[in-house]
């Protein structure tokens, strides 16, 4: 069920993870490359395959 207090993504703007991007470059200067979103996408990818075969 939908959080009723939770901003609609729509109108909220930036996306989460877009926002925590904002964020952590902001704080400490995380500033992926699009090849290494590209390598982390695919980790995170191979991972969710594996836990999800079991």
């Amino acid at each position: 069920m939908p959080d009723a207090n939770a901003p609609d993504p729509e109108e909220a703007g930036e996306q989460p993870a877009e926002k925590a991007l904002t964020v952590l470059r902001e704080w400490n200067g995380y500033a992926p490359t699009a090849a290494e979103k590209q390598d982390l996408d695919s980790e995170l990818d191979r991972r969710l395959a594996r836990v999800t075969d079991r």
